[in-house]
């Protein structure tokens, strides 16, 4: 990202986090920033397009974390405790965006941003659900989506003792409580004296715009966009590679690892990737 941009993003967060969104004006945004008004334009059209950059922005740079712990061997239970102590850092890291998103129970969103918020949601629901598929097993399916959230609210949890009550915790402490705390939910699950509430139906009704409930499914129709519509070659090439390993009888990980890696480098297609490596890597 432009250096400049990038600026802006981390001047206006801070500001955000502090008066709120909605109190802030763009000529408060540009003196923060020592910019003038006019450059403040020349990046972002509006005050709610540099909101959608802001989350965009701090949204890939937490799965580009994701990602890098995803390429190294380890046992899906230890891959599932160090994704989460790379996102806690994040959002130690970022206090201010947190605070902003706690401060601001109503930013006017357009539509752009709202969908943008709640395809993050469900990417995070799903990072849950697939570590639990990939740890416990296809006899957790009944339980997969119920036990995402159930472990999603134990981390957002610590989040707000963490942000709001300024504690602090050895990360990679709390990453391995909850994992372990999963294993217990789990259980409570396959003893039979639980029923799962939140199902595949339930989810379906809730699942963002153009988002299909079968990620697999998804993740084609991404890569089909891809290849149709961009004109980078070296970008159309790499969704083809992709396509046509996934749909093979036997795909070959180092080559699916290979054309992700180059995916990666499109800040856009960071959350396809992320969704490609919750499956095959």
């Amino acid at each position: 990202m432009d250096q400049k941009k990038l600026n802006i993003i981390e001047t206006s967060i801070k500001l955000f986090a502090k008066k709120g969104f909605s109190s802030t004006s763009v000529q408060e945004i540009a003196k923060a920033a020592n910019i003038s008004k006019g450059a403040f334009y020349l990046h972002f059209d509006t005050k709610d397009d540099l909101l959608y950059e802001l989350f965009e922005h701090y949204w890939r740079r937490m799965q580009k974390r994701i990602n890098e712990v995803s390429s190294t061997p380890m046992t899906p239970k230890e891959k599932f405790i160090h994704q989460l102590k790379v996102s806690m850092e994040e959002v130690a890291d970022h206090r201010e965006f947190i605070i902003m998103q706690i401060r601001e129970q109503v930013i006017p969103f357009n539509d752009m941003i709202e969908n943008l918020i709640r395809r993050m949601r469900y990417h995070s629901v799903m990072f849950y659900r697939n570590h639990i598929l990939a740890i416990y097993g296809s006899e957790a399916e009944p339980f997969a989506w119920e036990a995402s959230l159930t472990v999603q609210s134990l981390f957002k949890t610590y989040i707000d003792l963490m942000i709001m009550d300024n504690m602090e915790f050895s990360l990679l402490k709390v990453a391995e409580s909850i994992a372990n705390k999963m294993d217990a939910v789990m259980e409570g699950y396959k003893s039979g004296h639980d029923c799962p509430v939140i199902t595949n139906e339930v989810i379906s009704r809730v699942i963002p715009e153009n988002f299909q409930l079968n990620q697999m499914k998804d993740i084609m129709t991404q890569l089909q966009e891809i290849y149709d519509q961009e004109n980078d070659v070296d970008l159309k090439d790499t969704a083809d590679l992709l396509l046509q390993e996934l749909t093979s009888k036997a795909p070959r990980p180092a080559v699916i690892k290979g054309m992700v890696f180059n995916l990666e480098r499109y800040d856009e297609y960071i959350d396809l990737s992320s969704q490609i490596r919750a499956h095959y890597m």
